[in-house]
């Protein structure tokens, strides 16, 4: 990437509005599959999070980046499908700025920058929800750390192949 972390430009703007769309949908469904499986453990819908927040980012820098985020973040608290949907402001705010800061730096040729950007933006945005799990399901905070632990390392690792392998396909399809 190692290019301008600002794009300020409609496309950007109105991508991010219709990614983040596509966003909240794809965490709909896999923050409602989690519920049913573990509530406590946001496999799939932390995989899923990690996915496009890394991706619209890509795609289209930052504010990009936030607004989707707080897109699905707001929606997720006015659908009421996660009790931990409020910390998901702060996950998808600072997950998002943590992958720009990181892939700035970054080329974003190699998996290895992918996995980099990836686990900067889990990190950051799994540590937030760890502070909901303990203040919303009363969890102890080893537990609360190893549930958010393990969201980050699937995270990383899934979200980062996926990303790098979408964002590879865009720029081959002249679409970015």
């Amino acid at each position: 990437m190692k290019e301008k972390l600002l794009r300020t430009d409609t496309k950007a703007l109105v991508g991010a509005v219709i990614i983040g769309i596509v966003f909240l949908i794809m965490d709909q469904v896999t923050g409602r599959i989690d519920g049913i499986l573990d509530p406590t453990l946001l496999l799939l819908n932390g995989t899923s999070w990690a996915f496009f927040t890394g991706l619209i980012v890509l795609m289209y820098k930052q504010p990009a980046g936030i607004i989707a985020g707080l897109v699905e973040a707001f929606v997720a608290m006015a659908t009421a499908y996660s009790p931990l949907a409020f910390f998901f402001l702060f996950a998808n705010t600072l997950g998002s700025i943590a992958y720009s800061l990181i892939a700035s730096q970054l080329s974003m040729k190699k998996l290895s920058h992918h996995l980099i950007a990836m686990l900067g933006c889990t990190v950051i945005g799994n540590f937030c929800v760890a502070i909901g799990l303990i203040n919303v399901f009363h969890l102890d905070w080893k537990i609360a750390i190893l549930s958010s632990a393990l969201t980050t390392l699937v995270g990383t690792i899934v979200a980062g192949i996926l990303t790098k392998s979408v964002y590879r396909s865009l720029q081959k399809s002249a679409l970015l």
